[in-house]
């Protein structure tokens, strides 16, 4: 009885190891495109780090800023950095805005630019993004 739980575990562990890399092999992963996006900063850091917002037009070029994150930064001083380091890395084709200070909103220049991804990496601890789409 303990042989077969633990074959089904492994199996279970293989399958879903399996899949997984055969998901990263591929090289392809689920991406949704969007003709505008915003993200909020919630709470303020609690520790040094990074942000890194990257956008990623359909059948174009990857987009990025990367700000450094202190633990001493608001969630509204956070937004601000980050939006204007990536207002020159996205112009002109992309549009950086902010909204009641946590709030940043990307979208299209005009509607014939191309479609876009989103893509939000950070490290320092203390605070949350939501991404709103």
């Amino acid at each position: 009885m303990r042989t077969t739980a633990a074959s089904l575990g492994f199996i279970a562990v293989g399958a879903l190891l399996g899949s997984s890399a055969a998901w990263t092999q591929s090289g392809t992963l689920p991406v949704t495109f969007h003709d505008e996006a915003e993200f909020t900063i919630n709470q303020g850091a609690s520790a040094d780090g990074f942000l890194r917002v990257a956008i990623q037009p359909q059948n174009g070029t990857r987009r990025e800023a990367t700000i450094a994150v202190t633990s001493r930064m608001g969630e509204n001083e956070i937004a601000e950095q980050i939006a204007e380091a990536l207002r020159p890395a996205v112009a002109p084709d992309y549009e950086i805005d902010r909204d009641a200070g946590e709030h940043v909103k990307i979208r299209k220049a005009n509607r014939d630019v191309a479609q876009f991804s989103v893509e939000i990496t950070f490290s320092a601890p203390g605070f949350s993004i939501i991404l709103d789409t």
